[in-house]
């Protein structure tokens, strides 16, 4: 017999905060719109097939791990480490040959982050699903999480503070995209600053959802400002 999903907090609040994944995008068109920079849809699907294409990358790392048996907190480690070097090295690739342009990295790193609103959303049900089943698999599961110190991420306010996630990687995405614009060169910074925000975020998880993710804010939009500065300065 299936069990029902009871409407628990965290559930209620997954409906009630869906559609802010989904306008997380819209304030970085609207300022695209002001600040003079066209959007092209090819180039924000492109932006898409690279956040694709970067996870990819990272599954001969997951399966390295995997085969290896390494200790949890290791291959985690691991994983997370080589967030930045797939991601920004697939994203310098990407404009490369499409063109090194405001344009096209605006536009590129608006895709990028459009396809992690998805991810993202996914991602929240599926805790919310796992927070209910009571078979071993998911105890297991469970388990993992609370050794990870993700169990914070069952607060009934975490569907809420992951919307705002979504708007803060849309900053970091679109930041890191325009860097590349005013240098190449700049993904010597990119790699190491995108690995470290993703450690950064994992580790202050464990002690506040809350503080993790208004840091990230902060972080994000720092960089997103930089990348808009630079772009001005060129």
């Amino acid at each position: 017999m299936k069990s029902k999903i009871i409407l628990t907090p965290y559930i209620r609040n997954i409906l009630w905060a869906a559609p802010l994944y989904f306008l997380a995008p819209l304030p970085f068109f609207a300022l695209a719109y002001l600040i003079n920079i066209e959007i092209v849809a090819g180039s924000v699907l492109l932006g898409m097939l690279g956040w694709w294409l970067a996870l990819l990358l990272r599954i001969p790392i997951i399966l390295f791990v995997k085969s290896k048996k390494i200790e949890q907190k290791k291959s985690n480690k691991l994983i997370i480490g080589f967030s930045g070097p797939t991601e920004e090295i697939t994203r310098l690739v990407l404009l490369s040959i499409i063109g090194l342009n405001s344009t096209n990295a605006y536009s590129v790193g608006l895709g990028w982050a459009m396809i992690e609103v998805v991810y993202g959303l996914i991602q929240i049900i599926g805790i919310g699903v796992l927070e209910q089943k009571t078979d071993a698999k998911a105890e297991e599961a469970k388990t993992l999480m609370k050794q990870m110190g993700m169990d914070k991420s069952l607060a009934p306010s975490t569907p809420y503070w992951g919307a705002l996630e979504r708007v803060t990687a849309t900053t970091v995405h679109i930041g890191h995209s325009l860097l590349l614009v005013f240098s190449p060169y700049a993904i010597i910074v990119t790699i190491p600053l995108h690995s470290f925000i993703n450690f950064f975020v994992v580790k202050m998880n464990r002690t506040s959802f809350r503080k993790s993710q208004l840091s990230f804010f902060i972080i994000g939009c720092v960089i997103f400002l930089v990348g808009l500065l630079l772009l001005f300065f060129m």
